[in-house]
């Protein structure tokens, strides 16, 4: 089953941690060939995370993810939209500021 929203990307800042593998997103970045439509803010649910080599990280806690992701720029390859929360599914990459 694919889902029409499969490789879209968008991208912002994160405004608020949810839980340990969910946050809120103010979108403010999205791509040109997206196939689906995005709020201003979305709530996003983690697949991958990649903040460096390793890709995937461990089971963390909500202010594990505050402390890797509060007020940073990340952008977010859009797995799926799951029906019953109205999250987007996301592999979730943080941006790093310019030097």
């Amino acid at each position: 089953m694919s889902d029409e929203l499969d490789g879209d990307g968008i991208g912002g800042a994160v405004l608020e941690v949810l839980t340990g593998n969910a946050f809120r997103l103010l979108v403010s970045h999205t791509r040109k060939d997206n196939k689906g439509d995005y709020g201003k803010t979305e709530k996003i649910i983690m697949g991958l995370i990649k903040d460096n080599e390793d890709g995937q990280r461990p089971e963390q806690t909500k202010e594990d993810l505050e402390r890797a992701l509060k007020g940073k720029f990340v952008t977010c390859k859009v797995q799926h939209r799951d029906k019953k929360t109205d999250a987007l599914v996301c592999n979730v990459f943080v941006q790093r500021p310019p030097e």
